[in-house]
């Protein structure tokens, strides 16, 4: 089982996208179906898999340090974290992206290309096979009439946050 899930905290609700999650799912099944299984990447089945995604706005009194990644560009920067962590059958990551897109406005597909790039930089980071240039390849072919199908703005449970 994979879950892809964001937090956001408390104070930052109100500026929190209001995408359905149903668009962070749908990317994630964009990526395994279109970048993993034609590189044979297969993840183990005795462990439920969990993607924390934490978005937040740019902030340049807090955001003056990023590390390199080359899924970063002015407007984004993703520090994912270096490996799967364990914790008996789950395997769990934190995907942590600072942007400036990041707000209660920010489109369904602005959301996707943002969650594709950040699980993008986690995924190229631990599966050397894959490669940017594979996920810039492919990314164009989401299927954006899809993801904006979905209500905007979604209810707060449409978009199944974690509040922290």
């Amino acid at each position: 089982m994979i879950t892809i899930d964001s937090i956001v905290e408390e104070k930052d609700l109100v500026d929190a996208p209001k995408v359905s999650a149903k668009v962070r799912e749908y990317v994630w099944e964009y990526i395994y179906e279109n970048i993993l299984t034609p590189k044979n990447i297969k993840l183990n089945n005795t462990f439920d898999y969990r993607f924390t995604l934490n978005l937040n706005k740019f902030n340049p009194e807090l955001h003056k340090f990023f590390i390199d990644n080359p899924f970063n560009t002015e407007e984004n920067k993703f520090t994912p974290e270096l490996r799967f962590n364990k914790l008996g059958n789950l395997k769990f990551a934190l995907l942590r992206v600072v942007s400036k897109n990041i707000n209660c406005n920010t489109s369904p597909t602005i959301y996707a290309n943002i969650v594709y790039d950040a699980l993008g930089s986690f995924l190229t980071i631990n599966y050397k096979i894959i490669t940017k240039a594979d996920f810039d390849r492919l990314k164009s072919g989401m299927d954006y009439i899809y993801i904006n199908k979905f209500p905007f703005p979604a209810s707060l449970n449409e978009c199944n946050l974690r509040i922290v």
